[in-house]
C-alpha cells in the first residue's frame, strides 16, 4: 500500500475519477485479490481474467457502492466473490448421464499403457536371446545383430564388417544353426 497517500483519500479520488488514484488501488490491492479468485476458479488464466474484470467492475460501478465498504480491500474481494460465483452459475451445469456417458467411453477406448504381463515377457525374451547370443562367436553376433536386430541388408552388413555378400549369407547360416542347437 502507498504510504504517502491514505487508502480512504485515494478511494475518494479514485471516485471523483482519478484516474492516477484508481491506478495505485489497483496496484496495492491487485496481488492479493488475484491469489484471492485463483483459489476459487484453480486456473492462472482465468483468475487473471476475472481480476481485471473485478477492477473493470469497481471502476464502472456506481460510486456509492464503494463508501459504503471499510476498506478498499474489502469492497474489492466482495466484487471478487461475486464475480466468481457469478462465474461458476454461469457453467453448464453437467448431469449425471453425461458424466456416465463419458466414462463408458473411456473405458471402451483401447488403454495406450502396456500390459504389465506384456511387459515381463518381452523383457524376459530380451534376456532370453542376450544369454544364446553370449553363446556364439562374436562375429556370428555381429551378424545376427546388423542383419536382424539392427536391419541391415546383407550387402551393408558385408560393407560394414568388410567382408563378401556370400561370407556374410554364410556366416548367418552357422550363426543360425548354432542358436538352433542351443534351443535344443
Amino acid at each position: 500500500m502507498n504510504k504517502t497517500v491514505p487508502a480512504g483519500r485515494l478511494v475518494e479520488s479514485a471516485i471523483a475519477g482519478d484516474e492516477e488514484a484508481f491506478a495505485l488501488l489497483y496496484d496495492n490491492f491487485y496481488t492479493p485479490i488475484f491469489r484471492f479468485v485463483l483459489k476459487k476458479v484453480s486456473d492462472a488464466d482465468l483468475a487473471e481474467d476475472l481480476t481485471q474484470t473485478v477492477f473493470l467492475k469497481a471502476w464502472n460501478a456506481d460510486k456509492s457502492l464503494a463508501t459504503n465498504h471499510p476498506s478498499p480491500l474489502a469492497y474489492f474481494y466482495t466484487v471478487a466473490r461475486n464475480l466468481v460465483t457469478d462465474y461458476y452459475r454461469k457453467q453448464k451445469p453437467v448431469s449425471l448421464e453425461a458424466m456416465d456417458e463419458a466414462q463408458d467411453k473411456l473405458q471402451t477406448l483401447p488403454s495406450d499403457d502396456p500390459d504389465p504381463q506384456a511387459i515381463l515377457e518381452s523383457i524376459e525374451a530380451q534376456n532370453f536371446v542376450k544369454d544364446l547370443l553370449g553363446n556364439i562367436k562374436t562375429e556370428y553376433r555381429e551378424v545376427l545383430d546388423l542383419k536382424f536386430l539392427k536391419g541391415y541388408s546383407n550387402a551393408e552388413v558385408a560393407e560394414k564388417l568388410g567382408k563378401s555378400e556370400m561370407n556374410i549369407r554364410q556366416i548367418q547360416v552357422r550363426a543360425l544353426r548354432k542358436l538352433k542347437s542351443h534351443l535344443n
